[in-house]
């Protein structure tokens, strides 16, 4: 039925807007990780950042591990960049590689293909690892990282974030 942004840049959704299907959702797990998963279908990315999914990273959370997992096989395309963008009207960056940073097509082109990345692993953005975002929380975005197109290819992100606890 309709959507709203309210003065603080928040988009609100009512009526039968409010119970769209999303690609991407987010559940606890035993342990001290939550995860959060979103389908990205490559073949509908562009050059320009797209925000994947309504779920939110929170803030003030440490993004411990990112998981790729090729559900379609990707083809064609060179590489993408996976980050985040601020809630507010805007959209504003906070990292458009920061946590996919040039993941490349030959790390998606089998079905069933998986990497895990964790802090300083080859292709982990600067985000991974970190407080993802003190002061607020943020949107996930994609984008592939130059003008050659992908024509097939699905995968399905997997963001393993935890509280950081206190050490006193």
């Amino acid at each position: 039925m309709g959507t709203w942004t309210n003065a603080d840049g928040l988009k609100l959704r009512y009526g039968t807007d409010a119970a769209e299907l999303g690609n991407g959702g987010e559940y606890r797990t035993d342990g001290l990780y939550r995860v959060i998963d979103v389908e990205i279908n490559l073949a509908d990315l562009t050059t320009a950042e797209v925000i994947q999914s309504n779920v939110v990273f929170p803030k003030g959370k440490v993004l411990g591990k990112v998981e790729v997992i090729a559900d379609v096989a990707a083809a064609t395309g060179t590489a993408i960049d996976v980050g985040f963008v601020r809630t507010n009207a805007a959209a504003t960056q906070v990292d458009y590689d920061g946590i996919l940073a040039a993941f490349p097509t030959g790390s998606m082109n089998a079905e069933g293909e998986t990497t895990t990345l964790v802090d300083g692993s080859t292709y982990a953005g600067a985000l991974v690892g970190v407080v993802a975002s003190a002061d607020y929380p943020m949107y996930i975005t994609a984008s592939r990282t130059d003008s050659t197109a992908f024509t097939a290819g699905r995968i399905r992100l997997r963001l393993h974030w935890y509280k950081k606890t206190s050490t006193t």
